[in-house]
């Protein structure tokens, strides 16, 4: 390999579902790789032996294959553990923890969190902030608490130049000995990502903002180690309109206030059991605010039909946004391409991308433009394109749209390709089509209980039921005479709507009734005149 090849690396933990600022950090990853003929490596970072997840891990790779971001080197599809698991790589670490533990670098510590925090309490009543280090007073003695191994921290300023905020400068008062590996045998996240990222080649570390404090200590290791650190650029925020870090607990809250509403309607906590599938105990736990388990709240969202805040990449695939557009969307957030360049493919992204085009400050989620976005490219793909993300979308969702015909399925994205914002959308507006539809009562009492409504669907129900040729050549003289019914034009087809879609909107009159066909549509009229109130 090219000693002077740009390779860059997204590394989640497999704590739970991608979060779309995740993705859109892969992104630049990915794309500054692809950009200047690199390599982008993924790596599944898993030493949090109690959060993580195989499910986890492999539904972050089988999103990031949905996004379209290939990587040159890291895990198979499906998760399945290699040298990219850092669960995998202890002997290395080990190898050289036990080198700075040879050279004076790294120690055995031992308090108890109870210790600790009597330690942080001493440093407030003192108004400093508390730093653990090595030569501190009140140091615990061997054995007393669980033993971990800390990292000497040099006592000196560290700087070093951002790619994107500049140069960046922490006092050596500001260090504190890290601890870098824990208890259970296991490296943390400052000396794996450190070990990790030289072993693979890593040049470029491109991350988000929040991580920016974490570069001191790892610089700090990469001089103790005798390396040479990667470059380091760090990325803004992903925040929601109102200013707020756009966070997972968005979700849980939305989902907590939903079952709070529920149980207090008079259900039981037993009843949301059942209809969650969450064992009772992990519902009391969520319920209960001691976790924050996103996937708990996805199926308590479900169970309720309540739509909660679209978060990670796997709730905006449920919700039916293409991966072209939200790959697109996300990519202006805190990146400018220039010129006010919204629609992008990925070649454009490719061209026009660079680390000095990406802002400082805070990029914000805008849903009503993601939403708009989504609508334009679905508006602009072929129907081959679009079978091609229906079939991803029903890999995801369980909506009617999900069992019917390559044909049927061809009929509905033409029917609604102009009129919908979202996969979803379509598959929830087009459920008439499979399953007899909730009557709008509204609708109903005005189209066709109202005036001369009856009258008229039974004059359509008669002129209907003499074509045995039930096609769009046949139909299209027949609704062209339904047009023409009653006092006002239009009406009668109104009323012929609501009797077969169950409400006033609908794709057109002959494309609907056409994939209805003839029987479910004289059958929705014969229930319709048979209907009282």
């Amino acid at each position: 390999m090219d000693s002077n090849m740009i390779k860059t690396r997204f590394a989640p933990s497999p704590t739970g579902f991608l979060h779309v600022g995740g993705a859109r950090t892969a992104l630049f990853n990915w794309l500054y790789a692809r950009k200047h003929g690199g390599q982008f490596v993924l790596r599944i970072e898993d030493t949090d032996q109690v959060r993580s997840t195989a499910e986890s891990a492999a539904g972050i790779l089988s999103d990031l294959q949905w996004l379209g971001l290939n990587w040159d080197c890291g895990p198979q599809p499906g998760g399945v553990k290699n040298e990219y698991f850092q669960s995998m790589r202890l002997d290395l670490y080990n190898a050289h923890l036990d080198k700075l533990v040879k050279d004076g670098r790294a120690y055995e510590a031992y308090e108890t969190p109870q210790q600790l925090a009597a330690m942080r309490m001493v440093a407030e009543k003192m108004k400093r902030p508390f730093r653990y280090r090595r030569n501190m007073p009140g140091r615990a003695e061997r054995g007393s608490g669980p033993t971990v191994l800390r990292f000497e921290m040099p006592f000196e300023t560290i700087t070093f130049h951002d790619l994107i905020l500049g140069d960046i400068s922490v006092g050596g008062e500001e260090h504190d000995d890290i601890i870098i590996r824990k208890s259970d045998g296991f490296p943390t996240y400052h000396f794996a990502v450190v070990v990790d990222d030289h072993d693979m080649g890593i040049t470029h570390v491109l991350r988000a903002q929040e991580h920016l404090m974490n570069t001191p200590k790892h610089l700090g290791l990469y001089q103790a180690l005798g390396w040479q650190p990667p470059a380091h650029a760090h990325m803004p925020l992903v925040f929601n309109m109102d200013n707020t870090k756009m966070s997972k607990r968005d979700k849980t809250k939305a989902a907590r206030a939903a079952a709070a509403a529920w149980i207090k309607q008079g259900h039981t906590l037993e009843t949301l059991v059942e209809k969650s599938g969450i064992p009772a105990d992990q519902l009391k736990e969520f319920l209960d605010k001691k976790t924050d388990d996103s996937r708990l709240a996805a199926a308590i969202g479900a169970a309720l039909a309540v739509h909660l805040p679209e978060i990670d990449v796997q709730d905006f695939r449920r919700s039916g946004y293409l991966s072209d557009a939200l790959l697109n969307f996300i990519a202006l957030i805190g990146w400018s391409p220039g010129e006010n360049r919204e629609i992008l493919s990925r070649e454009e992204m490719l061209q026009l991308f660079s680390l000095e085009t990406i802002g400082k400050t805070s990029g914000r989620f805008d849903r009503k433009k993601l939403l708009w976005m989504n609508g334009e490219y679905i508006r602009k793909r072929s129907i081959d394109d679009l079978l091609h993300d229906l079939a991803a979308f029903n890999a995801v969702t369980d909506y009617p749209i999900k069992h019917a015909t390559e044909s049927q399925q061809r009929d509905l994205l033409a029917m609604y390709q102009e009129r919908t914002g979202t996969l979803a959308e379509m598959a929830e507006n087009s459920r008439f089509f499979f399953e007899e539809p909730e009557m709008d009562a509204a609708a109903f009492k005005k189209h066709v209980e109202s005036g001369n409504g009856r009258g008229l669907l039974q004059q359509i129900r008669d002129m209907l039921d003499s074509i045995t040729d039930w096609s769009k050549d046949q139909l299209v003289p027949v609704i062209e005479k339904i047009i023409e019914l009653g006092e006002k034009r239009g009406s009668a087809p109104q009323t012929l709507r609501v009797a077969i879609c169950g409400g006033s909107v609908s794709p057109p009159l002959l494309e609907t009734m056409c994939l209805l066909g003839r029987t479910t549509t004289l059958a929705r009229i014969d229930k319709a005149l048979q209907k009282t109130g």
